[in-house]
C-alpha cells in the first residue's frame, strides 16, 4: 500500500506545519505526522492511511507517496512517537521521561540559520520603515489643511489612527510573505512599532515643515 514519505531536505516546518495540522488520520493522542527533534516533519507509516492530502497541501513539494509491503513502522520511529506525543492514559502523577539529547547544530546549519534570521530582521525593519513613511504621508493629507499661521492641522487624531493601523497591519504582512512570527517576542514587536513610529513622525514633520516654509 501507499504511505506518505517526507523528503527532509525540502521540508521547512518553521514556515509551514500544514501537513501536521491538516492530516485527516491524526488524533490528539496519536499523530500520524509530527515534528521531530531535527525540526522536520516525520510520518508514522503504521498510522498513515495513504490518503495523499498532505502531498497536495505541502507548499514545499516535500511529500511523496511510496509503496510499502506492510504498515509496520520501524521500532525506533514508533518509540520516538511515544516519547514526543502525550498519551491520554498517562497519569498526571507519572514522571515524565528523561529528555532526549538535543540535536547538535552543525557549523553549516548555524551559519544558514543566522543568515536567515539576519535577512528576516532586515525585511521586518524595511517593512516597518516603509509603512511608517506611508503613514506619515497619509496622516498629513488626511488630517486636514494646515493653518497658515500656527501650522496646526484641524484633525491630528486621524494621524494617530493611521499610525496604529500601520503598526497592527505588520503581523498580517509577515504572515502573507511567510515570515515566522511565532519566534518574535515582545522586544521584537516593540522594535517594529518604534521604527514605524519614528519614520511616521519624521515623514509627517517634514511634510508640515515643507508646507509651512512658504508662509514664514
Amino acid at each position: 500500500m501507499q504511505v506518505a514519505y517526507i523528503r527532509k531536505e525540502k521540508c521547512n516546518t518553521a514556515m509551514c506545519n500544514r501537513c501536521v495540522k491538516f492530516c485527516p488520520a491524526s488524533r490528539k493522542d496519536m499523530p500520524v505526522i509530527y515534528i521531530g527533534r531535527n525540526k522536520k516533519a516525520t510520518v508514522v507509516e503504521e498510522l498513515c492511511n495513504g490518503c495523499g492530502k498532505c502531498v497536495r497541501i505541502c507548499p514545499e513539494k516535500a511529500i511523496e507517496m511510496k509503496f510499502i509491503k506492510d504498515k509496520a513502522a520501524p521500532a525506533a520511529e514508533a518509540e520516538e512517537v511515544k516519547q514526543e506525543a502525550p498519551s491520554k492514559q498517562t497519569a498526571p502523577s507519572q514522571a515524565a521521561p528523561a529528555p532526549a539529547p538535543k540535536h547538535k547544530e552543525t557549523p553549516e546549519e548555524k551559519k544558514a540559520r543566522k543568515k536567515s534570521e539576519h535577512v528576516n530582521r532586515v525585511i521586518r525593519t524595511a517593512i516597518a520603515c516603509v509603512l511608517g513613511m506611508l503613514a506619515g504621508l497619509a496622516s498629513f493629507y488626511l488630517a486636514g489643511p494646515m493653518d497658515a499661521v500656527t501650522g496646526v492641522q484641524p484633525m491630528p487624531v486621524i494621524g494617530l489612527l493611521v499610525l496604529v493601523l500601520a503598526i497592527v497591519i505588520q503581523k498580517t504582512i509577515f504572515m502573507i510573505i511567510r515570515i515566522d512570527i511565532s519566534k518574535l517576542g515582545k522586544k521584537d514587536w516593540f522594535y517594529q512599532g518604534f521604527m514605524t513610529f519614528a519614520t511616521w513622525f519624521l515623514s509627517w514633520t517634514m511634510m508640515l515643515s515643507t508646507s509651512f516654509l512658504p508662509h514664514v
